[in-house]
């Protein structure tokens, strides 16, 4: 890994704070859609999802993505992730990266996500660029 997450995803491994198991999405896009029958969606928190790609536009799966310095939520297969976030980590007050080794960081994009009325969500977007 590397850049500046490095230290931010050993830490939050070494001390096993917020790892997640993630529920892979559809192939079809990272939009994120309610669906009543997933248990995390009743669960308290806010829905953050998104995918990683390459400066390429390709899906990148085993991309660690750190949010708030706090939680490390894996893309699946697909590229793809999603997690529940404790409250206070607002799209306003929360930093997002993302990592993965060979690749070297780019962007994130965040932006708020749909809601359903009752659980806020936050989109956010991974890129990463292919160190040759």
């Amino acid at each position: 890994m590397h850049g500046r997450w490095q230290g931010v995803h050993l830490a939050a491994l070494a001390a096993g704070i917020g790892l997640a198991s993630l529920m892979p999405l559809s192939s079809a896009s990272a939009q994120y859609s309610f669906n009543p029958n997933n248990a995390d969606e009743n669960g308290p928190g806010i829905k953050y999802f998104g995918s990683a790609k390459d400066d390429q536009g390709a899906l990148l799966p085993g991309v660690t993505m750190v949010i708030a310095h706090a939680y490390t939520l894996v893309t699946d297969e697909q590229g793809r992730y999603r997690g529940n976030i404790d409250e206070m980590y607002t799209i306003e007050n929360t930093p997002v990266g993302c990592s993965k080794p060979g690749y070297e960081f780019v962007r994130v994009v965040k932006r708020p996500g749909p809601t359903n009325g009752t659980k806020q969500t936050i989109q956010a977007d991974c890129v990463l660029h292919k160190i040759k």
